[in-house]
């Protein structure tokens, strides 16, 4: 597998809460209809209700693939793009695959603890979510995009 290609840092502010909730919501669309697809095309394999860990485990794969691959490939998802968002690094590179891992973790606990992990990032000058912090990365806004 070949490793994105690498260009200057990218430079941007840190990205508030409105943003980040924004990009959320357009890649929750987009995630939903990747779990209507997966149930369609489920039922008629598996001749029963799409139901089941195994089933489960097919739609956490399928979260962790969609985040990973454009987190690694570009450093943001389509909800994110259009919010003019982006994850990078410490160095402002695209983040590693552990530190998509980990992200991804821990988001969830984020957002599951009322919704703290993410007002956290109200508490410190740069802007940072617990998943921020704890995988080392930063969300940041990308005003001059075209």
């Amino acid at each position: 597998m070949t490793e994105p290609q690498r260009s200057a840092p990218i430079k941007g502010y840190p990205a508030g809460l409105g943003r980040r909730l924004g990009a959320m919501l357009y890649d929750s669309l987009l995630i939903l209809a990747l779990f209507f697809l997966t149930g369609f095309i489920w039922v008629p394999l598996s001749g029963d209700v799409a139901t089941g860990p195994l089933f489960q485990l097919t739609l956490v794969a399928e979260i962790v693939a969609f985040f990973g691959y454009f987190w690694r490939k570009q450093g943001e998802t389509l909800g994110m793009r259009a919010w003019k968002i982006r994850v990078v690094d410490g160095a402002g590179e695209l983040p590693s695959w552990q530190q998509i891992l980990l992200r991804l973790l821990v988001a969830p606990a984020s957002l599951a603890a009322v919704g703290i992990g993410y007002a956290w990032l109200y508490l410190g000058d740069n802007k940072q979510t617990w998943h921020d912090k704890l995988s080392g990365t930063f969300v940041v806004h990308l005003p001059d995009r075209e």
